[in-house]
């Protein structure tokens, strides 16, 4: 099948929050961010629809040009391109590389060589066509937290896994057991194929579904990246996922909808006992136990 690729540059974070909930919709995937050195706080939204849906693709336009007259500073012009679904999946190749996240996550996209250290724990991935390559700051921020807990022999649920980068992270971190979740089949689909590669693939349970998708237990660790107005409806499965005690970590929240989401938090009797900010980008951790001092 041939797809039109649909991709709007150079714009900063509130934009790329409203595109994603609209790509996230109706795109083939979800959408795609990307922000590429130097200038992080600059990011490319991306996604794919069919290239016979021609009534879509119009839907879409008319979408954009709302969402553009109503941001204060408008939107940069919409790029069209028909793509074969493998140039799709080959075209994302060029922009990955090795990253380094933390003390000793390495991320290494499949196709790339290196060469680890004593101490680096590689996550090998193929994002695919799914959000997560370790590259945007809503991604990093829950990668850093993740390395700095104690998650040797702790559960954990990762809700809106996408490329599965989390999972992985926890999964080489000592966490166990764990349960991935996704709304989009090709996410689901996606992080499979990565927690294979990682040869973690027998350590994960992963289904299509939602935070209400808890496996009928609570976790000790719950981590969801995804965009704040979701994460406060996801709050009450959230909150009711997680054990006493445990830890909430929530990122994908602009600066600007910080404060909803910790409404949210703290409605479910849960406290604020971190707080993380890249750019325009925060990331919380909510506890169900007492608050740090």
């Amino acid at each position: 099948m041939d797809f039109i690729e649909i991709s709007v540059k150079n714009i900063d974070g509130e934009a790329a929050e409203t595109i994603g909930e609209l790509f996230n919709r109706y795109g083939h995937g979800g959408a795609v961010i990307d922000s590429y050195p130097p200038d992080f706080e600059r990011l490319t939204i991306r996604t794919v629809i069919p290239g016979d849906d021609k009534l879509l693709l119009q839907q879409i336009e008319a979408m954009l040009a709302l969402i553009g007259r109503a941001l204060p500073n408008g939107l940069p012009e919409p790029q069209f391109q028909l793509i074969g679904e493998s140039d799709w999946a080959e075209s994302w190749k060029e922009h990955f590389h090795v990253v380094r996240i933390g003390q000793r996550l390495v991320i290494k996209p499949s196709w790339r060589d290196y060469q680890p250290t004593a101490n680096d724990i590689v996550l090998e991935l193929d994002p695919g066509m799914a959000f997560g390559s370790g590259l945007h700051p809503t991604t990093k921020l829950c990668l850093e937290i993740l390395e700095q807990m104690p998650l040797s022999g702790q559960s954990l649920f990762d809700v809106g896994t996408g490329s599965g980068i989390l999972t992985i992270a926890a999964a080489k971190l000592g966490a166990s057991p764990i349960r991935a979740v996704d709304v989009d089949d090709v996410a689901v689909r996606v992080a499979r194929e990565n927690f294979v590669i990682n040869k973690i693939d027998s350590r994960i349970e992963t289904a299509t579904g939602s935070a209400n998708d808890n496996g009928g237990q609570k976790w000790q660790v719950i981590v969801a990246n995804i965009l704040a107005h979701t994460l406060v409806e996801l709050m009450p499965d959230l909150a009711a996922a997680l054990a006493p005690d445990g830890k909430l970590i929530l990122s994908g929240i602009i600066a600007e909808q910080e404060a909803s989401v910790i409404t949210a938090i703290e409605s479910h009797q849960l406290n604020i006992v971190e707080r993380r900010i890249i750019d325009d980008w925060v990331a919380l951790v909510g506890s169900a136990g007492r608050m740090s001092e």
